[in-house]
Order: structure tokens, then sequence, then C-alpha cells
């Protein structure tokens, strides 16, 4: 009877001896390898050593924060919006890279953490370092989800806290003075819609002919102007849907808009047709024209909160104002136009004064016995003209107080 063949224990590969030598061949990730010895105690042990190798996790080197940046910026770049990340790259580039940029992922400490915290401190606003921070989280991130060791440290250091925005507006008379200095001005209408319906910058800059309707008093905005990665000006979609809306124009962006000169698709394109820099209205435009108006050096912006301020100080609902300024959520118009001015708060005050203004006033009984003690103290029966005095004055009553 032939000799049968012993079989190998599951999972040790098979054994032969092959010119003098033992051998084990075994499968190790998809391939069959071989492993060969003078004895056979040998052959296993380095057939054992290859599959323990092959079970354990792969670690890949934790590169410095520099390399990783560079990495992680190259990923982002074909998957946020041009804006977002010239700021991730700023932020690594002037804050993150300077500071801790020979930093590994997987040595990051807490001193690192508070090193860019004094840097950022020393340079730039708490909301620029809160954002800074962010970033630099959004890349530890990117790189542990990549299989890179990170360490733990951010997560033990709270985010610098943003500072207050502090929001810059005109007057009504300086917003007179404004748009008198405009009067005729090739962008009138421009700065005629920024103080008055609150439009962005962008949104200025890349409106369209076809997206206004004199007629019909109506504009729509639909794109924005930005600036793209290779530097060049484009057109693109609102960041939100809510950006995307309709406005109603009042007479005063009527006729301003009426007088604006058609030269292209655009209605204020910049000297090659293509969108206008905003480097260029702010330097060449909006300086000159506020130097003209003789109004207080605010930004271009300052026209977009104005806007929203005088609205809401018109009376205006906040989910009105919200809509016009294309605000996603009515709580960021809030938030941003909480302050309260000086009219308003005298607004106030007289509905105050209106909600609890003269009327009699009707006492608690232990209180009327504190002033009411006997009829020789507080005299006589009160006239009729008396008690009616009491009526319009309620605090005659506690004058009469000892």
């Amino acid at each position: 009877m032939p000799k049968q063949r012993r079989r190998a224990r599951r999972g040790t590969g098979s054994h032969r001896v092959w010119r003098g030598r033992h051998q084990i061949r075994c499968v190790i990730a998809g391939r069959v390898r071989a492993f060969s010895a003078d004895t056979l105690a040998e052959a296993q042990a380095l057939a054992d050593a290859a599959v323990r190798e092959a079970a354990a996790p792969t670690v890949i080197a934790s590169p410095t924060i520099r390399d990783w940046l560079a990495e992680w910026l190259t990923r982002k770049r074909a998957s946020v919006r041009p804006q977002t990340y010239f700021a991730y790259e700023a932020h690594a580039r002037l804050h993150i890279v300077p500071a801790i940029g020979n930093v590994r992922l997987d040595a990051l400490a807490v001193s690192h953490i508070d090193r860019l915290h004094a840097a950022l401190a020393r340079k730039v606003s708490g909301t620029t370092a809160h954002h800074v921070h962010m970033t630099l989280k959004a890349a530890l991130n990117g790189a542990a989800k990549r299989g890179h060791r990170v360490s733990p440290a951010l997560t033990a250091v709270d985010p610098p806290r943003r500072r207050a925005r502090d929001i810059e507006t005109l007057t009504r008379a300086e917003v007179d003075d404004l748009l008198a200095a405009a009067y005729g001005d090739p962008l009138e209408a421009l700065y005629v819609l920024a103080v008055t319906l609150g439009m962005r910058e962008g949104e200025l800059l890349g409106l369209r002919w076809q997206n206004v309707d004199l007629t019909a008093r109506r504009l729509l905005v639909a794109r924005n102007a930005t600036r793209a990665l290779d530097g060049s000006r484009v057109l693109t979609d609102p960041k939100t849907a809510a950006g995307k809306r309709t406005l109603y124009l009042p007479r005063i962006a009527i006729d301003a808009l009426a007088r604006t000169p058609h030269i292209g698709e655009l209605i204020w394109p910049g000297a090659d047709g293509h969108p206008m820099p905003e480097q260029t209205l702010y330097s060449r435009r909006w300086i000159p024209l506020r130097k003209r108006a003789k109004i207080r050096p605010v930004s271009f912006h300052a026209l977009r909160h104005t806007a929203a301020t005088l609205a809401l100080e018109d009376g205006q609902p906040p989910h009105v104002v919200a809509a016009m300024l294309g605000h996603a959520s009515v709580a960021t118009t809030l938030r941003l136009y909480a302050h309260v001015t000086h009219a308003s708060t005298e607004a106030l005050v007289d509905a105050i004064d209106a909600r609890f203004g003269p009327r009699l006033r009707v006492l608690p009984e232990e209180v009327l016995d504190q002033y009411w003690t006997n009829e020789t103290e507080i005299g006589a029966t009160a006239t009729e003209t008396e008690c009616r005095e009491r009526e319009s004055n309620p605090y005659a009553l506690t004058s009469t107080a000892p």
C-alpha cells in the first residue's frame, strides 16, 4: 500500500526538501513565498516571521508639518473654492510653517501650539488667529485619515477667541453726501446698489445687464466675481443658495442704472472686459469718491453694513433684511447687526414710555396700610380733583410718605 503524504497543519504552508535544503512554501498577501533553510525548524521560523510581519499594521512614517501641509494643500486645491484655498495657503505660508513647520506630526506637543498662538497674538487679530488654528486642525484631521500618526496635542488647546467684529456704518447725512458726490460717476449705480440694497462687492462686479430689468424694477443676483487659482477674474455661482436672489429696485437705483453707459455684457467691466479687480475698485474709484464726498475713511464693505443698519432702523423685519443681504440664516443678520444706534435707542425709550405711560396704579393692601395709617396723618377725605390728580400721576401717592 503506497505511503500517504502527510498534510501540513493549516496555515503553516507546505514542506519539501529541495536540493538538500528544507523549504516551506506559504501564501502571504495573495502571493506564494518560499523559505529555505538547512533544518525544518529554521525554515518554519523564517516562514512564521514573514507571516507575522505581513499581518502587522503598516505604519507610515510621520512627515513634518511643512511637508504634510504642502501635500494637503495640493489635494485641497481641486476640492474647495478658490477663495477658501487662498485662505488655507496664506495661513500655512505666513503663520503655521514659520512657527512649527519643522515639527513632525507625531511629535507635535502643546508647547508647539502655544508657540504658534503666541506668534499669532503678536501679528494678527483674534479672529484671524482662530481661523489659522482651524486650518491646522483640518490639515491634521486629513493626515490622520491618510494613515499618518498624528499627535492629539491640538485637541488639548482651545482655539484663540474671536474678536467681536466692529461694524462700520455711515450716518444718514454721510449717505446723502456720498450719493451727491457720486452723481454722474460711471459707477454711480454701483454705489447706490451697495448703500441701499447691501449688495456685496463681488456681486456688483459680476452683475450683467441681462440680469437687470428696469421696467419690472427687478435685479437678479446670479453670479459673483472672484479670483481664480491662476489669478484671473472669473464669474462663479453664489456661495450659498440664499446668495442667489431677486431684489426689487428703489427709484434712486433705477435712475442711476438708466444713466449708466452700456459698454459690454458686464455693467462695470475692467479694462480687459473681464470683471474689474477689487483692488482697482477700491484704490482708483472708492478712495477718490470718499475724498470728494468728505466722509470718514471707511471701507467699501461699510456700504453693505449701512444698508442693513438703515433698513433695520426704518423698521424692516430682520428676515426681510436677511433676504435682501442674501444671508442663509436670519441668525446671521441678528448676530452681525445686534448693535443699537442712538436713533433706535430713542425709539426704544419712546416705546417703553408708551407702554408704561400715566395710568392708575393699584397698590397692594399692605402697601396702602403703610401710607394710610390714620386719617389724622393723611388729612380729610380727598376731593374729586385730588383723586383725578392721583390717577394721572400714580407717583403722587408715594410723595406723601413720611
